[in-house]
């Protein structure tokens, strides 16, 4: 398995006031033979919950982009559970990400 490329760690803040680290973390593309394609996996985990899964691509920059373009759509699901933050503040530092021309 390839190195982690990057970590971040969020805070959950759920409705009793109780805070739960949130880890983000992404790994450096590599190509996979069996599915003829470059891979990126990205994880989110944390407060009883770790979902995985992975951008993939033609080379290895568009594995990373669409692994990236992943990571706001996992946190959606703790955003139902609590506030979300990065260092007390909303933005979690993700942009959104386009995946098409203007």
């Amino acid at each position: 398995m390839p190195d982690v490329i990057a970590e971040r760690t969020l805070e959950l803040t759920l409705a009793s006031g109780t805070q739960e680290g949130i880890r983000v973390r992404v790994w450096a593309p590599e190509y996979s033979p069996a599915l003829r394609s470059w891979v990126a996996d990205v994880e989110v985990a944390g407060a009883g919950h770790n979902h995985k899964t992975h951008g993939t691509g033609i080379d290895a920059f568009q594995a990373l982009y669409s692994a990236l373009f992943l990571i706001p759509v996992m946190l959606a699901h703790y955003a139902e559970d609590g506030r979300l933050s990065w260092f007390n503040e909303e933005w979690l530092g993700f942009p959104e990400i386009k995946l098409t021309e203007p």
